[in-house]
């Protein structure tokens, strides 16, 4: 059997595994069904972003999302760019979207505004549960959202902590007391406050604490004495209202971020990172490294940590540490969109490096409901592919390669997020 064979029965075996979710941003049912939605509006979600690399003005690129605009109207916008970013992952994770799901099969006003009348129909409630579960095959997803109240038949909440992680002037301070009924005077009442704000969550039902902080600076968490960080609390309030700058208040932030994390460890809590690619661009990449956090791992052994994004472009240093900790796995969430064919190396090498119980396959990482099936069609593909090369190669048997596929899509997520499913 060739390769492409090999491929599409590989393929057809792991889409009846039920696969754990590791990571979505999606709207609540309730809200969603009540938005006039369309096609286009979906590529506000990663699409947009290679939009405006490709010279769309930011302008036109919000009128291209805008609801409130004809389809026609604004596919005449979108169109003379379209060339120049339906190459890319971003952009067939949507069309696979919208032809599978709503039968759109050209770019086109006319294909466009029928789909957009099929979705809307599609739109009302329960569709959560026809989208995930039924065209999906997901037996549940980790949702990062802000919030703990979801549907538990489809989700399970992971919380974050950014505001007592992050917090420097009176005015954000206020806004946490406001928020918590706690107004921390001192720095043992932030710590405590944080520490009762993911207790809580816990206890309601909260599998994970998401740190996003890559996106605002490095990932070097250094050890900060008590000392330390209670004097630069105890300067936000020499302050009328600037506080400390982003760079004085690193020092507090690490603190802080120690401290989660012993919080998130006392109830059992995976402590997931956000590594590598920004969302949007225009960012500094180096920070994201996810080998910064490798002092992390050293200290806090008894701990669960989960490392998003494959940390692309850094997946090597991600792999490596997943292979060198036990308490550390790899996580493809987002990736098979960033890249189908650099997942795919990727996926690869780890395969040669990482226990496979360490890798994580999937997390859709998307806001639209829909996406998640473009998403999941690009990572079933992907594995498949992967797997069925090693099989030619003859470095596992089908056999092998099914478990394999079992752990990436299933196990491995249930392992690091101790989900009961």
């Amino acid at each position: 059997m060739n390769n492409k064979e090999l491929t599409v029965e590989i393929l057809a075996e792991i889409e009846d595994i039920p696969v754990i979710d590791s990571h979505e941003h999606l709207y609540p049912e309730a809200e969603r069904v009540e938005k006039d939605t369309d096609v286009l509006e979906m590529i506000d979600n990663y699409v947009i972003g290679d939009l405006h690399t490709a010279g769309c003005p930011p302008e036109i690129a919000q009128k291209i999302v805008d609801p409130k605009g004809e389809i026609a109207a604004r596919w005449e916008l979108l169109e003379p760019y379209w060339p120049n970013i339906r190459n890319g992952s971003y952009a067939r994770m949507w069309t696979r979207t919208i032809k599978d799901l709503f039968g759109c099969e050209e770019m086109s006003a006319a294909a466009l505004a029928e789909a957009t009348e099929k979705m809307r129909q599609a739109n009302q409630p329960g569709w959560y549960k026809q989208a995930l579960k039924d065209r999906c095959n997901i037996a549940v997803s980790i949702l990062d959202a802000g919030k703990l109240d979801c549907d538990r038949e489809l989700f399970v909440p992971a919380i974050r902590a950014t505001q007592f992680i992050e917090a420097r002037t009176k005015q954000q301070l206020e806004e946490l007391s406001a928020s918590t009924n706690c107004s921390p005077h001192n720095i043992d009442e932030l710590v405590r406050a944080a520490q009762g704000h993911i207790s809580q969550a816990h206890a309601e039902g909260a599998v994970a604490l998401k740190v996003g902080q890559a996106y605002r600076r490095a990932l070097q968490y250094d050890k900060v004495t008590h000392a330390e960080a209670e004097r630069l609390f105890n300067r936000i309030f020499d302050h009328l209202g600037e506080g400390l700058s982003w760079a004085e208040a690193k020092p507090l932030q690490d603190y802080m971020l120690h401290k989660c994390i012993q919080a998130a460890m006392e109830n059992d809590m995976t402590i997931i990172f956000h590594t590598g690619l920004q969302a949007g661009g225009q960012n500094i990449v180096a920070n994201t490294n996810p080998a910064l956090l490798t002092n992390l791992f050293l200290e806090y052994r008894g701990a669960r940590f989960d490392l998003f994004h494959a940390g692309y472009p850094y997946a090597r240093e991600c792999g490596v540490l997943a292979k060198y900790f036990p308490n550390v796995w790899a996580d493809l969430a987002w990736v098979h969109i960033i890249s189908a064919a650099g997942t795919r190396q990727i996926l690869a090498d780890w395969l040669d490096l990482v226990p496979a119980n360490k890798i994580i396959g999937f997390g859709g990482d998307v806001r639209h409901v829909e996406l998640v099936y473009g998403h999941l069609y690009e990572a079933r593909r992907n594995i498949a592919e992967v797997l069925a090369e090693r099989v030619v190669r003859g470095d596992d048997t089908e056999e092998e390669a099914l478990r394999i596929a079992q752990f990436l899509l299933h196990d491995s997520p249930v392992e690091a997020f101790k989900l009961s499913v």
